[in-house]
């Protein structure tokens, strides 16, 4: 018997809860088919030793590039940058076939469960085998269900190499998604494949590098029809705007918003370079954010202004985004201290008491969960 149907229509008696940051004794748990049907005073003493946390929320993963660890640390030239991390990646995408995707998948979602992420939103975007179309996206379906991890495939569409219009090429064209009318076939075609509560697929594009405007309008259009989230990754590096900027004469915020395309449904993942004055607007159409403080780190891509994010009222999410390490602990101890390193100040990620665990745990589990769409958290 599996441990999720061993724990089914049962009571829990662990020693200590962990309820809105705070660790409680003397309360159990009464499970309900899968849900927890209700937390109160303990009715017997504890038999369970051990202290029962929430599920976290991984809600950005790219699964497949687990196996990049190790990979594009090497700088002969003196330094290294996202932009040569990314070559090392695109070496990868050129090397995977269903099989290696599926392995490298799974070998990441039962890290993930080890970790204690027990829902991931995986951000995926490579759709194609060297020889079959879309042979990856059943790879990564069935990773996460040989796993037993609770799946959101955020399916992402992904067309032009940069603002400028240039075509894919090298390993990008695995990427490839083709017309609107392709990409959402492609769409409905995954849907299909996933079966029950624990597997959803959501329409989310890439990037504003790479897919133009007028198209994220109609994805995030078909997110709000089917009543699912949106995502996009935004403002990770300085070029990114600077690109933006020379072709639509602002930065990649600023152009979501003015196009209709951020509403309550939408996180933002990284937001590393975006300005204070345009997540204030971002946030009071709704959106949210996703950090990646490992990734970010191990990148080097820069800090984002935690306290402009935090002053907008924009939601927390964290991310372990490339998986060169997978523990949601140290993605929330890293997002408090590289504010600490900057400011010379301890305490940015606190709530109206001044705690700071209540508010990193929040980011952990029910933001992470709302912005994947999943009522759990």
């Amino acid at each position: 018997m599996s441990t999720s149907s061993a724990i089914q229509n049962a009571i829990l008696r662990p020693s200590r809860v962990l309820l809105d940051g705070t660790v409680v004794s003397g309360m159990e748990i009464e499970i309900r088919g899968d849900r927890i049907g209700e937390i109160r005073t303990a009715t017997a003493p504890a038999d369970w030793h051990v202290l029962l946390v929430p599920g976290f929320v991984n809600a950005h993963s790219h699964a497949f590039q687990r196996d990049l660890r190790g990979q594009g640390d090497r700088y002969p030239d003196g330094a290294g940058s996202f932009f040569t991390w990314r070559a090392s990646m695109y070496a990868l995408v050129d090397a995977l076939d269903p099989e290696r995707c599926r392995s490298i998948s799974g070998r990441a979602f039962e890290e993930m469960l080890d970790a204690g992420i027990t829902c991931v939103g995986e951000f995926h975007y490579v759709h194609h085998a060297a020889d079959e179309r879309h042979a990856l996206d059943e790879a990564v379906v069935q990773a996460a269900r040989d796993a037993g991890i609770r799946l959101v495939l955020l399916h992402a569409d992904y067309v032009r190499g940069d603002f400028d219009g240039r075509a894919l090429e090298g390993g990008q064209r695995r990427f490839d998604t083709g017309s609107i009318d392709d990409y959402l076939a492609s769409l409905d075609r995954i849907d299909a494949l996933v079966t029950g509560p624990s597997e959803t697929v959501v329409p989310i594009v890439h990037s504003t590098r790479a897919v133009p405007i007028d198209r994220i309008r109609r994805v995030a259009e078909e997110a709000r029809r089917r009543g699912k989230v949106f995502h996009i990754h935004l403002e990770e590096v300085v070029a990114e705007i600077e690109a933006c900027r020379a072709v639509h004469g602002c930065t990649p915020m600023r152009l979501l918003l003015e196009h209709g395309v951020v509403d309550r449904r939408t996180t933002a993942v990284h937001c590393t370079h975006s300005t204070a004055e345009d997540l204030a607007d971002f946030a009071r159409a709704g959106g949210g954010v996703c950090l990646c403080p490992n990734t970010e780190g191990n990148l080097g891509d820069g800090i984002p202004d935690l306290d402009a994010i935090r002053a907008a009222g924009a939601a927390v999410s964290i991310g372990t985004d490339l998986n060169s390490r997978i523990g949601p602990m140290e993605d929330l101890r890293w997002i408090e201290y590289v504010q600490r390193i900057r400011h010379r100040r301890r305490g940015s990620m606190v709530d109206s008491e001044g705690d700071v665990a209540s508010p990193l745990l929040a980011a952990a589990t029910r933001n992470g969960a709302a912005s994947l769409g999943v009522d759990a958290g």
